[in-house]
């Protein structure tokens, strides 16, 4: 064979091997691409799931966690707000004249709430001082502030109390009473008001009253003061909110776990 005619073959063949190469060339470049992007796919689909099951335990935290502070704030509020103080004197101090005339008198206005209670303790241990407690309603009040008329005179609510001794237990009152006398009936009162009292029973009618106290010095005629101590309260909202709370946080847990209950049901048993 001649060399023109093994240079026409080279001339003719090369083209053939080096498309051929080529297209075997692109067709690996092809297989390596779309396993690298099976293989990118695969990797993404595995760090979505891993994301998706660290969002779904940090959901999970995060609502139980919630639950269990509503049951464990729900007491805790419960107990800080159970009552609450209006006002406090220690020690307050009125005019003698406070016995013969109400404007000189201890006057404090209380609105009272369906089933909401008026609470006061009273204490008289100071020299020569003797007071009295009366719980009146507004317009009763009103009408003796305008005569200024003699505290004495004026009827008083039926409340409830129990007397406390130093050294000793409370003792609970089953007659009712419309008025105390400090220091001769004791020193030491605990009262509970609601508007009206059957028996040992209060009775709620809610509206505006007034806790008036009055008094005297039996000391020297220079001395006019009339001093006791007296701490006003009434029922605050700590009830409700324990309940309120602890419902809520019960509610949360039960609605997570019958949820996450049905979940694991379906993906293993509804499929």
């Amino acid at each position: 064979m001649s060399i023109f005619s093994l240079e026409k073959i080279r001339t003719l063949i090369h083209p053939l091997i080096k498309t051929k190469l080529s297209f075997l060339f692109r067709n690996v470049l092809n297989i390596y691409d779309q396993n690298l992007i099976k293989k990118k796919e695969i990797f993404k689909g595995v760090y979505m799931f891993k994301i998706s099951r660290l969002l779904k335990k940090k959901t999970a935290y995060f609502i139980i966690g919630i639950g269990i502070a509503c049951l464990v704030l729900g007491p805790f509020f419960g107990m800080l707000l159970d009552k609450m103080t209006l006002y406090e004197g220690k020690p307050e101090i009125i005019q003698e004249a406070s016995s013969t005339s109400m404007t000189n008198a201890f006057a404090y206005k209380v609105t009272l709430s369906q089933d909401q209670k008026l609470i006061v303790e009273i204490s008289e241990f100071y020299p020569n001082s003797s007071v009295t407690i009366k719980i009146i309603a507004k317009s009763v009040y009103d009408r003796a502030i305008s005569l200024d008329s003699n505290p004495g005179g004026i009827s008083g609510l039926q409340f409830v109390y129990s007397e406390f001794g130093w050294g000793s237990s409370p003792a609970g009152s089953t007659v009712g009473v419309s008025s105390l006398s400090l220091p001769s009936s004791g020193i030491y009162f605990y009262i509970e008001f609601m508007g009206d009292r059957v028996g040992d029973s209060l009775i709620s009618w809610p509206g505006d009253y007034f806790v008036i106290v009055y008094g005297s010095n039996s000391g020297p005629v220079s001395d006019t003061n009339v001093t006791f101590d007296i701490t006003i309260k009434v029922d605050g909202p700590g009830e409700t909110l324990n309940n309120l709370l602890i419902l809520v946080g019960a509610l949360i847990i039960v609605a997570y776990v019958m949820a996450a209950l049905v979940s694991v049901l379906k993906a293993n048993y509804l499929r």
